[in-house]
C-alpha cells in the first residue's frame, strides 16, 4: 500500500500544468499597464537595460498573437524561446535522452549562451533598443 503522503508524479504534473496554464491565463488577461508587473531592479539602479527587460511584455504580446511587438520589446527573448523549451524538456526526460540531456548542459553551451546575453545586453544599451 502507498502511504497517505506520498504523491505520484502524475499527480504533480498535474498541479504544474494547472498553474501553468493559470499564469499564462494571468499574462494574457493583466497587460504591462496594469501595474502588477514587477519593476527591473537593475534599470532602476543603473537606467540600462537588463538581458530580460522587456521579457514580460514580449511574453504578453505574444499570447495576443503580437510577433513584431515582442520582437521589439525583447528580440533575445523570441530567439531564445525554443532552446528554453528544449532544455526544460531535455531536462524531464534526462532518463530517456542522456545525451541530449548532457549536450545541453555542456560547458560549451553555457559558456555560448552568457556570452550571447552579455553581447545582447551591450548592443541593446549602445544602440538603444
Amino acid at each position: 500500500m502507498v502511504a497517505a503522503h506520498h504523491v505520484s508524479r502524475r499527480v504533480w504534473t498535474a498541479v504544474g500544468l494547472i498553474a501553468a496554464a493559470a499564469l499564462i491565463a494571468a499574462y494574457y488577461r493583466l497587460g504591462p499597464e496594469s501595474g502588477l508587473y514587477p519593476r527591473c531592479m537593475f534599470r532602476q539602479l543603473t537606467g540600462l537595460d537588463c538581458p530580460g527587460c522587456g521579457s514580460q511584455r514580449a511574453i504578453h504580446a505574444l499570447l495576443h498573437g503580437h510577433v513584431a511587438e515582442a520582437w521589439g520589446y525583447n528580440a533575445l527573448l523570441l530567439v531564445e524561446m525554443p532552446l528554453i523549451a528544449l532544455l526544460l524538456a531535455a531536462g524531464s526526460m534526462r532518463r530517456r535522452f542522456p545525451r541530449l540531456h548532457a549536450a545541453l548542459n555542456s560547458r560549451s553551451l553555457t559558456v555560448t549562451l552568457l556570452a550571447t546575453i552579455i553581447g545582447w545586453t551591450i548592443i541593446r544599451n549602445i544602440l538603444n533598443i
